[in-house]
């Protein structure tokens, strides 16, 4: 009995790092999963995307004052750079891209036209 003993304990010895690794990866393991399934669940409560409205472009006129800079977007039903010759509609992705100081708009087609601008055949 005693030979029996010793010899495990020899190979309790022997083997001792693997043990310690056997025993920290049945602990961790169940552990991650548990903290993972928490974190899951809070997840799931949270949406992971968060949709924001998108602001209304801001617009400038030309030659106006500085109280009266901003349009209403009912008001503007075209927008265009001042740097560009293309006006789009404010919903088309390229009017968004363009800057609030470079921003102008127009209240038609014809408005465009005149201040020789040509329409964008990207977005209608």
């Amino acid at each position: 009995m005693k030979k029996k003993i010793s010899t495990i304990v020899v190979w309790l010895q022997n083997h001792e790092k693997q043990l310690l690794g056997i025993i920290a990866v049945s602990v961790l393991v169940p552990l991650s999963f548990v903290f993972g399934t928490l974190k899951g669940a809070k997840l799931s409560q949270e949406p992971i995307i968060v949709m924001r409205p998108q602001s209304a472009p801001i617009v400038i006129k030309e030659n106006s004052t500085q109280e009266n800079n901003i349009l209403k977007q009912k008001d503007c039903v075209y927008v265009g750079s001042i740097k560009g010759k293309k006006y789009y509609p404010p919903s088309c992705s390229f009017a968004k891209r363009i800057s609030k100081e470079n921003l102008r708009c127009f209240a038609s087609d014809k408005d465009a036209i005149d201040k020789g601008y040509e329409k964008s055949t990207s977005c209608k």
